[in-house]
Formats: C-alpha cells, structure tokens, sequence
C-alpha cells in the first residue's frame, strides 16, 4: 500500500474519540475567516481585498489542521491517529504503551506516536503530576499507602471515569482482546506502522499559501 493512501477504504471504525483540544479555538478561527472573506467579497473589491481574502482562507486551512483535524479512531485491527499533515496507522499488536498527558501517546517499542486532539490541560497535567508525586512520597510502601491503593481497586465503579480515562481504558482493552486473537490464531507477521498523508490539506495549503505570496508582489 502506498504512502499517499487514503482512510475512506478501512472498515467502520469501532470507536471515534472526540477531541478534547483545539475544538473552540478552531470553529473561532473558522469563523473569523468566513468573516473576512465575506467581508471582502461584499465590500472590499480592491487587490488589499483579495490579499486579505487569500490570508484569511490560508488561516482557514492552517487553522483546520492544527486544531480541527487531529484525531483518534479505533478500528478492528489498528488504532488510528490522525496528525496535522500526516495520520498514523497503529497495529494494536504492536502497541507496548499508551500515556495521557497533554496528549494521547502510543509507544511502539522507543517510538512514540502522538494525538494532540486527546489530551490534558497543561493545568490538569500539572496537577496530576503534583498529586501523584505527593502520594507517592507520602504513602510510599507502608501499610498505609497499601490500604489506600487496595480500596482504589476495590471500588473503581464508585467513582465517574473521566473522558480522559475512558479513552486509554478502551484502547487497552482492544490492544489486549488483539494480542488474545493473535495468540488463538498463530500470527507470525511482524505488526507494521504505517503512514498516510492529509493530500487534499496538503494542497490546499500550497495553493493559498503561494496565491497569497503572489498578491504581495503584485
């Protein structure tokens, strides 16, 4: 399969997570370059015009694959991470990790592979962080600290599973169900990463990045 494949032929996915990042900044941007454009399109029929109609669509598309365009989706047979410019195709056989913190994280051996739509807040991180490290100076290894991650376990249903969790809980729970499949069915392949690029936003930037640079000298 080439490179320059696209997703539309994969099975339905299994599961689409939402992005928690990017969204509100995305759609605003969005809407301030609609505006822009429409602005000049009705009232500004002049080459200043045209410059800042061409700017605001680059900001458009710019906009689209930093903020909008990053996200996770998991398929039967691989966990799908879709990047700015380019998406990640991630065989759960083959995946040794996954970490959230400011963003989704897969680790495949000492390569790590990244979701920036799924993450914690920097706020949030940090105060993870913060409590986990008390905890673990506090409580250590003693009796106590014991008691307190045996009660954790004991009633993980009484708490609301965040968003957040929810995300790394189903991955890990298809990642185990393939490794179980793969062991029953004898695979012997090696799992592969592959990559696929984001063409039409590719050539969408080219197009109205050098058309606005045209303007500039025109």
């Amino acid at each position: 399969m080439g490179p320059l494949q696209s997703t539309f032929d994969h099975p339905r996915p299994l599961e689409r997570f939402k992005p928690t990042t990017g969204t509100f900044l995305g759609y605003a941007g969005l809407a301030l370059a609609l505006f822009a454009v429409l602005y000049v399109v009705f009232a500004v029929h002049t080459l200043v015009g045209l410059r800042i109609a061409l700017g605001a669509l680059f900001g458009a598309v710019l906009v689209w694959v930093t903020q909008l365009r990053p996200r996770a989706a998991a398929y039967p047979d691989t966990l799908l991470l879709k990047g700015p410019l380019r998406d990640t195709h991630i065989p759960y056989v083959a995946i040794d990790e996954v970490a959230l913190g400011q963003t989704l994280n897969i680790w495949v051996g000492d390569q790590r592979h990244v979701c920036i739509g799924i993450g914690l807040s920097i706020g949030t991180d940090v105060r993870q962080r913060a409590k986990k490290q008390r905890h673990n100076s506090l409580l250590g290894t003693s009796r106590v600290g014991e008691l307190s991650e045996k009660a954790d376990i004991a009633a993980p249903e009484q708490r609301a599973m965040s968003y957040h969790t929810f995300v790394v809980t189903r991955i890990e729970e298809l990642i185990e169900q393939a490794r179980k499949d793969a062991a029953r069915g004898g695979a012997t392949a090696a799992p592969v990463v592959r990559y696929t690029y984001a063409v039409p936003e590719i050539v969408a930037l080219v197009l109205t990045g050098v058309a606005f640079l045209v303007t500039l000298f025109a």
